[in-house]
């Protein structure tokens, strides 16, 4: 089949559909990628095409873009997060036309709403896929943030489908100018009925009895490939004792310098090692502190003591695949989510959201992670299970079914 795969967002929405696209090509599959500019290497691999649609925005513009709406409440964070992805939305959305039609199937990332009305216009055979259940509308299960309403359930998120139905009338004034005949779809909700897939564990995630027409959870993308070298300096430090807390946030940058400068000291003042991943606390040195650029997480979690993450769906997966306690500190969107189901399992201390983020009590969340050996074995437990799944299969199975 010819494939044309569609996503935006971090590295955290892009990685997931390279591990795909591979999987895809070597069951002899044509494959198309879809992204921003900035994401062009992260697709880049054998068999794959890749063209490039949409704002050119760098992972400095993308994390200041996080950071902001850190700041807000939900709403005000689908606004922020809205008006940057619509940068440059007309360009985007006809270069969309110009790059889908011809493929035999279409796969989107849903938060990508202008793939959505491009499919949608040109009538492609598409699926969806989402690495969260967030915004899954079942009876069981309400929107996020709200208490649950038993059958009313139901009406709570027809209310929040009222409330980004208006957060997306710029969506609607831009289709309406680039030629598309879509009104009123939901910003970053994109559900294909034919498929769509929510990649993510069933071991993690809570399954609603009541999914909707077309949903499969599949299990994770994982990346199942021998993990990249580590770097030779990072390598000696990881050898050289106790197990470290790696400090991950991704492409996120809500978190203040100076309470993370203080947790860092504090941890290292109680004897920690410690590996920040990023330009974080920079001034402070220690021979138990070692700063690092971008590296495979398959390689550095397994040797980590603790992961202080952000929450994201991906590095919360890539956590619980090592078998290595969490400590989540939310930005924005699932990322309390994935806190709130780590804690819940009992392989997290419960999750500190950035907004009013204070270095004593990530200190005190760090210590208490790793001195719990139950949090830890419970977290390998649950690596032991994520072992025998098989997301990427699962999906490239579904995707040949309905593509043929």
């Amino acid at each position: 089949m010819r494939i044309a795969v569609a996503t935006v967002g971090t590295a955290g929405d892009v990685v997931p559909f390279a591990i795909l696209a591979r999987a895809l090509v070597a069951r002899g599959h044509q494959v198309t990628a879809v992204t921003w500019p900035v994401h062009r290497a992260t697709l880049a691999q054998p068999g794959v095409r890749v063209e490039v649609a949409g704002p050119h925005a760098d992972p400095g513009r993308i994390a200041s873009v996080a950071a902001e709406a850190a700041r807000h409440g939900p709403m005000a964070q689908v606004a922020i997060l809205r008006d940057f992805h619509l940068a440059d939305g007309e360009a985007h959305y006809r270069r969309l036309r110009t790059l889908l039609p011809g493929h035999d199937l279409a796969l989107i990332h849903g938060i990508h709403t202008l793939a959505h009305a491009a499919v949608l216009d040109d009538g492609l055979r598409w699926a969806s896929v989402m690495f969260d259940p967030v915004l899954l509308p079942t009876a069981t299960t309400p929107p996020p943030g709200m208490p649950s309403l038993g059958p009313l359930n139901r009406v709570a998120w027809r209310l929040l489908d009222g409330l980004l139905a208006r957060a997306g009338r710029p969506l609607d004034d831009l289709l309406a100018r680039a030629g598309s005949e879509q009104r009123g779809l939901p910003m970053f909700r994109g559900r294909s009925s034919r498929l769509h897939v929510v990649a993510c564990s069933p071991s993690l995630i809570v399954v609603p009895p009541d999914l909707p027409p077309g949903t499969q959870v599949t299990g994770a993308w994982l990346d199942r490939s021998e993990p990249r070298p580590l770097p030779a300096e990072l390598a000696a430090f990881l050898d050289d004792g106790a197990p470290p807390v790696v400090i991950a946030f991704g492409s996120m940058a809500g978190a203040s310098d100076a309470v993370l400068a203080d947790a860092i000291r504090r941890l290292l003042e109680s004897g920690a090692r410690i590996v920040v991943q990023g330009p974080m606390a920079g001034e402070l040195g220690s021979p138990s502190l070692l700063r690092i650029g971008s590296v495979d997480h398959r390689g550095l979690f397994p040797r980590a003591g603790l992961v202080v993450h952000h929450g994201g769906a991906g590095t919360t997966h890539a956590a619980c695949a090592a078998g290595v306690p969490s400590l989540v500190v939310p930005h924005v969107g699932d990322q309390r989510y994935w806190g709130d189901r780590l804690h819940r399992l009992g392989m997290a201390p419960e999750a500190l959201p950035v907004d009013g983020l204070r270095a004593e009590r990530l200190t005190e969340a760090a210590r208490i992670a790793l001195a719990d050996r139950e949090m830890r074995s419970r977290a390998q437990e649950l690596a032991t299970r994520l072992s025998a799944e098989d997301g990427v299969g699962t999906t490239v199975t579904l995707l040949e079914r309905i593509g043929h």
